[in-house]
């Protein structure tokens, strides 16, 4: 895992969950700022301890790839898709200038989810009380929904 230390403007930095890779912009200690480096995609405000274990800096992070997907297909393939349980729910609240929300299950749970956790769906064109349904993963700090993507509203109301 990273230390703040080793976090500075300028570093290039690749999130594990996506291989997406960002620039650091700007260290805080509440809180980092991302510019995104492919087109299209927007900078992220991520909070500095959900960095420090979701991203990892430099080239550390495609040589580390290389030796655990060895046999298993080509560097720069997705990553595999999150395991847990399915779910659905309603986004709860939506924190727009940070990246992230919050979805009250059908069960009654809330649980986080952050931008970079969706797949089929864009987070700006969410909004709260869509439908959506997700996987639920175990994280450093409890549940979150990975692979969040909306549903359409009449094929909710058929399920």
């Amino acid at each position: 895992m990273l230390s703040l230390d080793e976090v500075e403007p300028g570093a290039q930095c690749t999130h594990k969950n996506t291989s997406l890779r960002y620039s650091v912009v700007e260290v805080s200690d509440d809180e980092i700022l991302l510019a995104a480096e492919k087109e299209g995609l927007q900078d992220l405000v991520v909070p500095t301890d959900l960095f420090l274990t979701e991203f990892v800096l430099g080239e550390r992070y495609t040589a580390a790839r290389r030796g655990r997907s060895r046999g298993r297909g080509r560097r720069g393939a997705p990553a595999p898709a999150p395991t847990g349980p399915k779910a659905k729910g309603r986004i709860k609240k939506m924190v727009r200038d940070r990246g992230f929300g919050f979805i009250r299950g059908d069960d009654g749970k809330e649980v986080f989810f952050h931008r970079s956790g969706m797949t089929g769906a864009d987070y700006d064109a969410m909004s709260e009380g869509d439908i959506v349904e997700y996987v639920i993963q175990e994280g450093p700090r409890g549940a979150r929904a990975e692979h969040v993507r909306a549903i359409p509203q009449d094929s909710a109301a058929t399920a």
